[in-house]
């Protein structure tokens, strides 16, 4: 999972708004039975014909989902994700062991990663994974393969949490992992050939870690099966699985589409709680008093009741005060995801809700009509900024986005100190104008609510710049 990321501070000087890049032509790409019109609609096409509802009502966090299709138009559109013979063409773009692949085998229980080191090369890959019977395993595939790009970033939007895949292509007889668990939610789409499948009841439901389980703590499957090109999986976090491509069978290939690592309630109260403590601090002088001498030196025990009181207090304050700030998550989700899939038939205007006329390329004004664009990858927070001059804190609303995030760096372990987020900084007093153009329809300029005309037109023009608005003519 990503780290802290930081804002970048970026200047309202460019005369045009940026757009994200588009991805190559695929005009020879097979018909997708997926609905890309909206992130739930992707989501229901792709667990069809399960319906959402019955989905988390039944299945997630909970239980396996197989879905077993015997539709030509879904396995041949799974296939053109990614299949062994796409590595040359991978391999080519100078492609690294450990960063982008590895090649590994269970042996004896345990898993085994050949030592290889430096560029992967395709003859290489083909030597290990034929003869030496290793499974594949490519990192991020997303970054090469245009549809898998459009159907992350449309679960990213969905799930609002990061989105990674991983694709595996073992040879026949051959199993490349032994039984173990993930930290993540698992979504599987088989894309070449077949795979037996052997599913356990979790030791650790919903694990926060990864963690191979030896034969005698897995005791019998709960569930056995072969995915077949087209075929769908789902299974939760903590679930013990493993997999072996069958003898006399061709390769398998399949991707493994994964979310929800560190995106549980505890992970979300680790983000919101310090701000409800700084902020319920300024309000309550019992929390401001210094703590017992040589406490840190002491057992803690003893102020175990103190604490359980704190806490009660700070859970009262919750009932009057909604106020929460999610911050760090959030950073880390705009900092880290995929940015928006537009292709060369689209147009901004068509990467949203309906707009009202054509949009324009010049800079708002006080009487244009101003509409939000990919709003999905898009985020308004509330946080305190340090003020260097005297120490002080003051609360300000920041604007996130993901519009000049790269995608050939999604999901690939980027250092904190070469990552940042993109976005804007406003006064809190911009916080209820903001909400309008976040949350409602195309509205005017001079309609926004703040007391200066010329703050109305800054903020307009500011979030243009960075991309993330419309402009249309005033109707006549």
């Amino acid at each position: 999972m990503a780290k802290r990321a930081s804002l970048t501070a970026l200047e309202n000087t460019k005369n045009t708004a940026p757009l994200p890049k588009l991805p190559r032509s695929q005009d020879d790409s097979p018909k997708s039975p997926l609905n890309f019109s909206s992130p739930a609609s992707l989501f229901e096409s792709l667990i069809s014909p399960i319906k959402p509802n019955e989905f988390f009502s039944e299945y997630w966090e909970k239980k396996p989902l197989l879905i077993q299709r015997d539709d030509p138009v879904t396995s041949d559109f799974y296939s053109s994700l990614f299949k062994l013979s796409d590595l040359k063409r991978v391999a080519g773009k100078k492609v690294y062991y450990g960063k982008d692949v590895n090649l590994c085998k269970c042996r004896n229980g345990k898993k085994v990663v050949l030592p290889r080191h430096g560029r992967a090369s395709y003859p290489h890959l083909l030597k290990d994974f034929g003869s030496g019977k290793a499974t594949i395993q490519f990192h991020q595939p997303q970054r090469f393969n245009d549809d898998l790009w459009h159907i992350m970033e449309k679960l990213e939007s969905f799930f609002g949490t990061l989105v990674g895949s991983n694709v595996y292509i073992t040879p026949p007889d051959s199993q490349g992992l032994p039984a173990h668990y993930d930290d993540v939610e698992v979504f599987i789409l088989q894309l070449e050939g077949e795979k037996r499948w052997k599913l356990y009841n979790p030791t650790v439901p919903l694990a926060r870690e990864y963690a191979i389980e030896t034969e005698d703590r897995i005791g019998t499957p709960t569930h056995e099966f072969t995915l077949k090109p087209g075929d769908f999986l789902y299974f939760p976090r903590g679930v013990i699985h493993h997999a072996k491509t069958p003898a006399g069978s061709s390769h398998s290939t399949h991707v493994t589409i994964s979310t929800y690592q560190n995106n549980s309630w505890a992970d979300y109260f680790q983000d919101v709680f310090p701000g409800i403590l700084f902020d319920s601090a300024n309000d309550n002088i019992e929390l401001r008093r210094g703590i017992p001498r040589r406490l840190l030196m002491a057992d803690a025990s003893s102020v175990v009741d103190h604490l359980r009181t704190i806490l009660l207090n700070l859970a009262s304050r919750l009932e009057t005060n909604k106020d929460i700030r999610s911050c760090g998550m959030i950073r880390d989700f705009m900092a880290s995801r995929l940015p928006p899939f537009v292709n060369s038939s689209m147009s901004p205007a068509m990467n949203g809700n309906e707009t009202t006329g054509k949009p324009v390329e010049s800079p708002p004004k006080l009487d244009s009509i101003i509409k939000l664009q990919y709003q999905d990858h898009t985020a308004i927070t509330v946080d305190h900024v340090p003020n260097i001059s005297d120490s002080a804190t003051e609360l300000m609303v920041y604007v996130y986005h993901s519009l000049k995030n790269e995608r050939e760096t999604h999901m690939m372990g980027v250092s904190d100190d070469s990552r940042s987020v993109a976005g804007l900084r406003f006064p809190l007093s911009h916080r209820d104008a903001l909400t309008l153009i976040w949350e409602s329809n195309p509205v005017c300029v001079k309609d926004l609510p703040l007391e200066n005309d010329s703050d109305k037109v800054n903020l307009a023009v500011s979030l243009w710049a960075e991309g993330l608005l419309m402009v249309f003519l005033p109707e006549a």
